[in-house]
């Protein structure tokens, strides 16, 4: 009995050194983690490859190192089908690679990164030439790591200002680097590299919206059907089908909460706002999917890791059992 309660000690001891020494919130793990198949993993690329609604979110603080398995692209839950790299996305460390690399081959997961489509950085010009440039600088940058595409954070008239992003003006140099960058990722392409625009897709020059795969949008803080339908209705009038569109919700302050908890269905049902983004779909057809971002926070959920995002992806594609 007394080794038995030695034991015990020790374990405690450890645990509450553990825990002084990482600061990060983490999950309470009760039970083993369950061992699963290469026939297991073979059903779940087969799955992300047939038609059904995606499951999004961008993941910040990506570093695949230390005990916070936050900080992992493999924390997330498998049935997740597209991640983009909120934050520092070059110069990988070996374990990112390995982390990214897992994900993609094993799990089926499509891993984008995001650049502010606003900014043209040094040494590239603003002229047709230097947006050209920029334009297959990024894409060389996508096959150089390895990434499945690219997600442009595009948001004029809340805070992108710059010579591609304007709500009035420059709609011309966006459709210079949207063409071009459509020749190596997007539908239009052939290569199956992804590329998707976040933020306001609808503010394009018509023609463009059939060169991105997704149109991410920026539903945060919705409250109601009315707004994720009216923000779809601007879409449509640009050409975006309702397949491309993918509504989010910001995770960074509502994680806890699943969003809004006041958002309002159809029928008047109240629930959490991610939730009604799963149930929603616009009146023109089927929605693309939805998500949220900065995801890595609802790892911190101490009941199930991923709750919300869990939940949502239940309601879009409910599993056979």
């Amino acid at each position: 009995m007394k080794k038995l309660l030695k034991n015990i000690a020790v374990a405690l001891f450890a645990v509450v050194c553990f825990t002084a020494c990482d600061t990060d919130i983490e999950p309470l793990q009760l039970q083993k983690p369950e061992i699963k198949t290469e026939e297991y993993y073979a059903n779940l690329r087969a799955y992300k490859k047939s038609e059904h609604q995606l499951a999004f979110g961008w993941f910040g603080g990506w570093t695949a190192k230390g005990a916070a398995l936050s900080k992992y692209l493999t924390s997330v839950p498998d049935s997740v089908d597209l991640i983009s790299i909120w934050g520092a996305w070059s110069n990988l460390n070996p374990e990112q690679i390995a982390d990214l690399r897992y994900v993609q081959e094993v799990k089926g997961t499509k891993v984008m990164f995001t650049v502010f489509a606003h900014e043209i950085p040094e040494p590239f010009d603003v002229t047709k030439e230097g947006i050209e440039a920029y334009a297959s600088a990024l894409c060389d940058s996508v096959s150089k790591y390895g990434y499945d595409g690219l997600d442009l954070d595009y948001e004029p008239g809340f805070g992108g200002k710059g010579p591609l992003v304007s709500w009035e003006g420059h709609m011309d140099n966006m459709e210079i680097f949207v063409r071009k960058l459509s020749e190596r990722l997007g539908p239009a392409s052939g290569t199956g590299k992804l590329l998707a625009i976040d933020g306001v897709p609808y503010h394009l020059n018509l023609g463009l919206a059939e060169l991105f795969d997704y149109g991410i949008v920026q539903a945060y803080y919705c409250h109601s059907y009315t707004d994720l339908q009216d923000r779809f209705d601007n879409a449509d009038k640009n050409g975006w089908k309702p397949k491309q569109y993918i509504f989010t919700e910001d995770f960074e302050k509502s994680w806890r909460t699943g969003g809004e908890t006041d958002y309002k269905d159809e029928e008047g049902n109240v629930m959490a706002s991610l939730i009604g983004m799963a149930r929603f779909h616009p009146t023109q057809g089927k929605k693309g999917g939805c998500g949220s971002y900065h995801m890595e926070y609802e790892y911190n959920h101490t009941d199930e890791e991923y709750k919300f995002l869990r939940q949502a992806i239940q309601i879009m594609n409910p599993a056979a059992h």
